[in-house]
Order: C-alpha cells, then structure tokens, then sequence
C-alpha cells in the first residue's frame, strides 16, 4: 500500500497542506512556538490564550480549523473543559492535548483523541497531527452528505 494519496498529501509523511490549527496555551512562548513550527510546516495556525479565547476562535472559524492543540492548565477553562465544549459544536473535531500531567488525564480521554506530554519531540507533534488529519480525511471521503 502506497503513502501517497492524491496531490495536497506529501509522499511518505502524510502531510496535509493549508490544514488549520488552533494552538491554545496561556504561555506566550509556548505559542509562539507552535506558530513557528508549526506554520514552518506548512499549517495555518491560530492561537488562543485560553479556553474563553480558543471558543471565540472556533465560533468564528469554526469551519476552517481542522485540529485543535492544547494545554491542560489554563487559568477560567482547563483543556479538558475546552474540549468537551469544542465536542458539543463538532463531535469529530480532532483534538490534541499537551500537559506535563498526563497521567492523571489518562482517566478523561473521552473528549481527547491523542494525548502528549510537554516536551514531547516535534516529530512526534507533526507526526500525531497528520495522523489526525489522515483519519478526518478518510473519514469524510466515506461519509454521506
């Protein structure tokens, strides 16, 4: 079975062009960093302050976000909470969550689809985001409009 899929997916690394991303984190550096590395990559990216923020964000371009990245603790909405209200508006909304605690979130996956550590290498990163991609995309070619 061959990796490459049509023109927009990259040979080999499942990249997914002009995917948007919504990165929230209350850590000024922390964002700046996904929108370099991320935005490096090719994504668009967005970015939230907080889970008030990233809902406002999403309200307002809720169709052109792919995959939401976030922390855990935020100060007024955790990630966790930010989640599950991302999920009531888009169940099938991919959503990543990045803390330094992820043991303790292993009980509350229901609303997480991947879970990471903070530190976790950036290969890792673009590789669980365009696995998530890979997936919506399947998954909408065999849906039913």
């Amino acid at each position: 079975m061959s990796p490459f899929v049509s023109g927009e997916i990259s040979v080999g690394r499942f990249l997914i062009k002009n995917s948007t991303l919504l990165c929230v984190d209350d850590d000024l550096g922390i964002l700046e960093f996904y929108e370099t590395m991320l935005g490096s990559n090719g994504y668009h990216v967005l970015l939230a302050q907080d889970g008030r923020q990233a809902l406002a964000v999403f309200q307002e371009k809720a169709k052109q976000i792919d995959v939401v990245i976030s922390d855990y603790e935020m100060p007024g909405m955790n990630g966790i909470e930010l989640a599950a209200e991302l999920k009531r508006y888009n169940s099938s909304l991919p959503v990543i969550m990045i803390s330094g605690c992820v043991p303790l979130l292993d009980n509350i996956r229901h609303n997480v689809d991947i879970l990471l550590s903070k530190g976790a290498p950036v290969e890792e990163i673009l590789a669980r985001i365009e696995f998530l991609l890979c997936l919506k995309r399947e998954a909408s070619a065999f849906s039913i409009s």
